[in-house]
Formats: structure tokens, C-alpha cells, sequence
């Protein structure tokens, strides 16, 4: 994978590096939101009892449809969380894994979920996919840690002070908008762009690749909303020198390409290329030998001590 350095942008605690690689654009499909947008993707509870860590999908439309990990799906039973990325195949139906992350509701607000403009914060998505390869290890199931992810949903609330009567992450990102509205407006994706990394308080926390640049613009937004809530109350009075940023980008993007990933089968369409070492833990969903979206943590890994918890 060739990678190219666009730019960096940082404002308070918050560094973005912007970067294409080589090949993109190179699978066509759509984003979970156009599609709801045109009424050809339902997301509802698997039945009318609900389970809580699957959701079930159906896919009308002739396109494939991408979903992100850590998107956030609010509706339905209680809100959640999606475990992994998820590549729908056209006019298929499909049950995916998530988690909760509204723990105080279990009673339909609407019957089918509906996305939301905001993706899971950093750190949560973090300690999310390194439970799930744990899982996957154990069990060949795309689960999380339920307990981790609620206690992690009590963390942001307690951060910004939101007092949720349900317990509900998007409450957190809803009510205190205004608490980093400045930073949202701080930072605008590069046109050649389809892959950014992400630093707080100038340590390198993650990176996310897309296939397609159309998709990386439409989650640019949602990524900086979930990053503003790990960033929040971080003073940083320096600012992240551009080539510490950008050799620190492509470092991780090399390390990744030493370790020997275990492959899984993908929720959806396509393969999960999932791995760990001690510096960068991740995956790399896959279709027939193309990246849809590589997603890595930077930093310790804790798969050896994630707890494997379903259901």
C-alpha cells in the first residue's frame, strides 16, 4: 500500500494527519446513511423481543452497503454500538453484532434505528475491537465486552457532567455539543484523502483507512465528533511538531505491515484480517483482495487480558 502525506491539522489537544493510499476507490458502495436515506436499508431488533448484542438488517438495494466500526445506531429497544465493520452484500439479510450503549431502556422509541452523525469516541472503540479479536479467538463470535463498553459509556458521562436517565452515550455527544463545537470546526477532510490518523495530547491513538474517498469524507465528521470526546480537558499547550506527526503515521502503517493477521470470515461480504502486537491491534476488512477499511489502535495491547463476556 503506497501512502501519501497530506496535511496536518490540530487544534487544542486534537492532531489529523490526512493521508491517501494507493489503490482506492476501487469498490463500489455505499455508506449505511445514504442508503437509510433512500429507504433501501432497514435496521431493526432481530424480533420483537430483542436481543441485546445483535441487530438484524436488510439490505434492498442492488448495492453493497458499508457500515462503520463504532458506528452508532440510536432507535428501537436502546440504543448501540456496531463491533466491527460490516460490508452488506446487495439484496441480502444480515444479523449484526453490537453492543449496548443505552443501558437504562429496554422499550421501543421506534421500530427500526435510524444512524446517527457521530461514531463511537476513540478510546472506546479501542478496548471494543480488541475484545471482539479476544472473542473471535475463543469463539468465533464478533462480541465485545458488554460490561466494558457501559462502563466506558458512565466514563464519558461523568466527563461532561451528562446526567442521562438511561445511561445513553448519545446524550453525552447531544447535550454537550456545545462543550467542543469549536473544534468540530476546526478541522475539514483533504479531497485526496481517504485515510487519517488521529493524535491526542500529541500521542498517536488511531488510524482509519476507507477504499473509497467519498465514504472517508462522509465519516470525517462523524470521527472528529467521537475523538472530541476523548480530547475534551486535555490542555495541550504545544503544538505536534508536522514531521513527528507524519513519521509517526507512516511508522504505524508499516508496523502493521510486518504482523501475520488471522483471518476471519466478515459479518457481511468479504474477510476480517485481524491483528495484534504489543505497539498497533486492529483489522483490515476485506472484499476479493480489496480494502474497505483498515482500522488500527495505536499503543499497549490488552488482548491477552481482555475478559471474554457474551451476551
Amino acid at each position: 500500500m503506497q501512502t501519501k502525506v497530506l496535511s496536518l491539522q490540530q487544534k487544542d489537544g486534537l492532531a489529523v494527519v490526512q493521508f491517501s493510499t494507493i489503490p482506492n476507490n476501487t469498490i463500489d458502495y455505499v455508506s449505511l446513511a445514504d442508503a437509510m436515506q433512500k429507504n433501501q436499508v432497514e435496521v431493526t431488533e432481530v424480533d420483537e423481543s430483542g436481543t441485546v448484542n445483535e441487530i438484524y438488517v436488510i439490505n434492498r438495494s442492488k448495492h453493497f452497503v458499508f457500515l462503520m466500526d463504532g458506528d452508532i445506531l440510536s432507535g428501537a429497544k436502546q440504543n448501540r454500538v456496531l463491533n466491527t465493520s460490516v460490508l452488506l452484500a446487495p439484496e441480502a439479510k444480515t444479523i449484526l453484532p453490537v453492543s449496548c450503549v443505552e443501558q437504562g431502556r429496554w422499550n421501543y422509541k421506534s421500530n427500526s434505528f435510524r444512524s446517527t452523525d457521530y461514531v463511537a469516541p476513540v478510546e472506546m472503540r479501542k478496548r471494543k475491537s480488541e475484545a471482539v479479536t479476544a472473542n473471535l479467538k475463543h469463539t468465533n463470535q464478533h462480541f465485545a465486552d458488554q460490561s466494558q463498553v457501559w462502563s466506558n459509556v458512565s466514563e464519558y458521562s461523568s466527563k461532561f457532567s451528562v446526567i442521562s436517565a438511561s445511561s445513553n452515550l448519545s446524550d453525552v455527544f447531544e447535550q454537550r455539543e456545545s462543550s467542543y463545537e469549536k473544534l468540530l470546526h476546526s478541522f475539514c477532510p483533504e479531497s485526496e484523502a481517504n485515510g487519517v490518523a488521529f493524535f491526542i495530547d500529541k500521542q498517536l491513538k488511531n488510524i482509519d483507512v476507507f477504499n473509497r474517498q467519498d465514504i472517508y469524507k462522509e465519516y470525517f465528521p462523524k470521527m472528529i465528533k467521537g475523538a472530541a470526546l476523548d480530547v475534551y480537558g486535555v490542555e495541550s499547550k504545544n503544538q505536534l511538531p508536522e514531521a513527528e506527526a507524519f513519521f509517526k503515521t507512516l511508522d504505524l502503517l508499516d508496523k502493521i505491515e510486518t504482523i501475520e493477521p488471522e483471518i476471519h470470515k466478515g459479518v457481511g461480504a468479504g474477510q476480517e484480517k485481524r491483528f495484534g502486537s504489543a505497539e498497533v491491534s486492529g483489522f483490515e476488512l476485506q472484499l476479493n483482495g480489496h480494502l474497505i477499511h483498515l482500522s488500527a489502535h495505536a499503543g499497549s495491547n490488552e488482548l491477552t487480558k481482555a475478559r471474554i463476556r457474551i451476551g
